[in-house]
């Protein structure tokens, strides 16, 4: 998500114009104890003089920096660390400069001034986050963030948002080897062979012996400690090339090798490829060759190869290896290391189960299944550990074999990425076929034949739901809809949209999965909270929607000016007048646990305007997982149980919820209630536990088909469900069908409606208006079906429903914190003044 703060007023330093960056911030570690660095990258082909910079740390959002002074020179496309004095050896041996004045923290941010102007910055100065700036799985805290190779400006912008997740990639804790090398650019050097250059052995003719690549490789199964037992020996190798990466935009700059057939060894665990960097166009083989090389063996961050290239002939035409035999699950993730290098062959299909680095990097993963958050099908606690710790040896990226970012021509599906032509997670490719090689400490499958795709997930232009019941209802996570001041302006605002541009695409999309839903009542989640006036965001949405489609929508106004608590973002309710009408008050609450955190819950009661059956219906939005702080107490730190921060808070609000909710806060008693949401919390989570044992069915789990996918949402690539409907024992009875609508969360995210590294054709490319990826979360449909009242009681109005009338005193309802009498606004944008001025259309 992004954020847009008011910016806070800083020093007279800060507050200086912007200037052009010849050095930016390329790398930052917040290790375990004293483990912290920071990386600086020369952007120029020129070299920079040092002195002339320095850095600067804001602590907690703090406005006075400590400032460190630089000195010396840094070569072009060069880099130079700064390194805690106090930490581990490893980290020290990377260092430029030992200095303990490289403390920080996840919640410090740092600023590369030149003089007296901002050159580069991390975090949002004036601001402290709490613990951390985080978004998505990128956080400051306990991870090294290496910035994205794209990225070669500065951020000069101190006051603007900082998400992490836009130009920086994140890694474990502890995490060294990215640093001195950046965008492909090592130290002064950016070639990464070893110097000096090794004195030649005897190379002889094809056929003498040979190093086997297995001795080479050596039989430790781990990335990390695994290193060639031969590593800066000169080698000859004689071996078949199954790959050549030498041509294209920033390519791999060289081939691979694998041992023939018979020349392989018995040992399992030792591999029989291997990488050879060869960047010059000497030595040029083609795949099938059978060729003897000679070189000096090297490990280049973990990943074994052959470099310093002195001799290479071609003994043979037209040879071919045998793959090896890939199955997963592997026993662990270092099983992998004995596939480096070699030609591999799936022995089953795989499914994708991660796209978020599609767009940018024409890469995405793929596991033996779907991986799943391991507390949507574990309980929390050791057997969701269980589920967790499995996922590392089931899971591999296949990868374009480019080093080109946000490429027009990203070459998966078949016929290329388009907006039009999508990759789903959940998709199926048949017993895939290429080598195997390491890179950016991921394995990574290099295609040497067309993948198989088959689309066992395809999209759906509605829900299966829509055509079900008498009555639908649903929910939907807008993915922070704000509209800037309401009339083209005011951009950036809090959250969302950076400018108009981006707004004029998000709101289409927006507006397409409504209607897609085809449900008489939406709850809305993550909406703009700036009330109900003309220029707001709730009445612009309603309006949206009767210009495009068919029906008259309205919104439940919960009284006053519409602002409902403190937050920046808010729930609402939305409806179809041609469906349902509002029988009760619209209300919400902001009682503890729902006054901070958990954005208060939105409730009224309607009836469908057929059999004028009465249901209440009710919209959450519990308080997230990330951003533990210090003030989270016991229950709400993260335990490691897979619940993340905050779950005491969460569980609280449930209960809270009920007891409002079993007070009929609309001032109608009808026992037909439905709760949907984000709560914030996959299905065997505590809060969920705490809404069933509360008397409440969760009816997307309970009305599932067998094998249908309930997901709603995506992180890590893993799918879980943090939307959900639940329903009181009486509406349970009249529901027909509960389900995701699978419109977000299975597609890449570059179909979104930023802008950001999408520059022409891109902007169009990876766009439509429609309803995929109108946001980060899949909607939930429910439909029922309703009861024909009995005229004869009570009015005509359902037979389940008390009016409390003179014996309910409204002072009982002590947590309905606003109350109006029933109404609704239909509007259409142009009449938005005329109504607001003071006409209120009954339902």
């Amino acid at each position: 998500m992004k954020r847009h703060n008011i910016a806070l007023a800083l020093t007279a330093l800060l507050a200086s114009s912007a200037a052009s960056a010849d050095i930016i911030i390329s790398e930052y570690i917040e290790g375990s104890s004293n483990n912290k660095a920071i990386e600086l990258f020369n952007t120029t082909d020129a070299t920079v003089d040092l002195s002339q910079y320095a850095l600067q740390r804001f602590s907690n959002g703090g406005t006075s920096p400590a400032n460190i002074a630089l000195s010396g020179t840094l070569a072009a496309k060069s880099t130079y660390v700064l390194v805690h004095s106090s930490a581990n050896a490893t980290l020290k041996g990377y260092a430029d400069i030992e200095t303990t004045d490289i403390n920080h923290n996840g919640d410090d941010g740092w600023v590369l001034v030149k003089g007296d102007v901002i050159v580069d910055s991390f975090g949002k100065l004036g601001e402290d986050p709490g613990t951390a700036w985080e978004s998505g799985d990128v956080s400051t805290v306990n991870m090294t963030l290496r910035r994205k190779d794209a990225v070669m400006t500065g951020d000069s912008n101190f006051e603007d948002a900082f998400d992490p997740a836009v130009e920086w990639d994140a890694f474990a804790q502890d995490t060294f080897d990215g640093l001195g090398s950046h965008a492909g650019y090592a130290g002064s050097d950016p070639e990464p062979e070893p110097e000096p250059e090794p004195e030649p052995t005897e190379f002889g003719v094809c056929g003498d012996s040979a190093h086997r690549i297995s001795a080479i490789q050596g039989n430790a199964l781990s990335e990390a400690t695994g290193a060639s037992p031969l590593v800066g020996q000169i080698v000859i190798v004689e071996a078949v090339v199954t790959g050549v990466y030498k041509s294209g935009e920033r390519p791999l700059n060289g081939f691979f090798l694998q041992e023939e057939d018979a020349h392989q060894d018995d040992d399992p665990n030792s591999s029989e490829g291997i990488f050879v960097y060869s960047p010059t166009d000497t030595y040029a083989p083609v795949a099938g060759q059978l060729v003897r090389v000679q070189g000096e063996v090297a490990e280049y961050f973990n990943g074994t190869q052959l470099s310093n290239i002195s001799n290479m002939v071609v003994c043979a035409e037209g040879q071919d290896v045998t793959p090896a035999a890939l199955e997963l699950p592997l026993t662990s993730r270092d099983e992998f290391e004995r596939f480096e290098g070699m030609l591999v062959q799936v022995q089953h299909p795989v499914v994708v189960t991660g796209t978020d680095q599609l767009g940018q990097y024409g890469e995405f993963k793929v596991a033996d299944e779907r991986l799943m958050t391991p507390t949507e099908i574990a309980a929390p606690g050791e057997p969701a550990k269980a589920v967790a710790a499995a996922k590392a040896a089931r899971v591999f990226r296949i990868d374009d074999a480019r080093s080109v970012t946000n490429a027009t021509d990203v070459p998966f599906p078949p016929g290329g990425l388009s907006a039009d032509n999508t990759l789903r997670l959940g998709t199926e490719i048949t017993n895939p076929q290429g080598i195997m090689h390491y890179s950016f400490d991921e394995y990574r499958l290099l295609p040497t034949q067309d993948l198989q795709f088959v689309d066992v997930n395809p999209r759906t232009t509605a829900p299966a739901a829509a055509e079900m019941g008498d009555v639908r209802v649903a929910v939907f996570n807008l993915l922070n809809l704000f509209n800037g001041d309401g009339q083209g302006g005011g951009f950036p605002t809090e959250r969302g949209a950076n400018n108009i541009l981006e707004y004029d695409r998000q709101l289409p999309k927006a507006v397409a999965a409504i209607l897609g839903l085809q449900a008489d009542v939406v709850g809305l989640i993550e909406l703009e909270n700036d009330g109900n006036g003309e220029n707001s965001m709730l009445v612009q949405l309603v309006a949206a929607l009767n210009d495009a489609g068919d029906s008259e929508w309205a919104f439940v106004n919960v009284g006053g000016s519409g602002i409902i608590g403190g937050d920046a973002i808010t729930n609402a309710i939305i409806y179809r007048t041609d469906r349902v009408a509002e029988t009760g008050t619209g209300v919400f609450t902001t009682q503890v646990p729902f006054d901070y955190g958990s954005r208060p819950p939105v409730a009224q009661t309607f009836k469908d305007l057929v059999n004028e059956d009465e249901f209440t219906f009710v919209v959450a939005h519990l308080r997230s997982k990330g951003s533990c702080s210090s003030s989270a107490a016991d229950g709400d730190k993260d335990t490691g149980d897979g619940q993340g921060c905050w779950n005491a808070t969460r569980v609280a609000a449930v209960e809270k919820l009920q007891e409002w909710l079993a007070g009929h806060p609309t001032g109608r008693t009808d026992e037909d209630v439905i709760v949907m949401g984000d709560m914030n919390a996959y299905t065997m989570e505590d809060p969920i536990t705490a809404m069933v044992e509360g008397g409440f069915t969760n009816l997307k789990a309970a009305f599932a088909e067998e094998g249908q996918a309930t997901h709603t949402y995506w992180y890590r690539d893993e799918s879980g469900s943090l939307d959900h409907a639940f329903g009181s024992e009486a509406m349970t009875a009249k529901v027909v069908a509960a389900q995701a609508w699978h419109i977000n969360v299975d597609e890449p995210k570059v179909f979104d409606y930023n802008l950001e590294f999408k520059d022409i054709p891109l902007d169009t490319q990876y766009y439509n208006e429609d309803p995929y990826r109108s946001s980060d979360h899949d909607p939930v449909i429910v439909a029922f079906t309703t009861v024909e009242s009995n005229p004869d009681d009570d009015g005509g109005t359902d037979p389940d429903v008390e009016d409390p009338g003179a014996e309910t005193p409204e002072e009982e309802h002590v947590n309905i914190d606003h109350a109006t009498t029933s109404s609704s606004f239909p509007l259409w944008f142009g009449l938005v003044a005329l109504l607001m001025a003071g006409f209120r259309r009954r339902a």
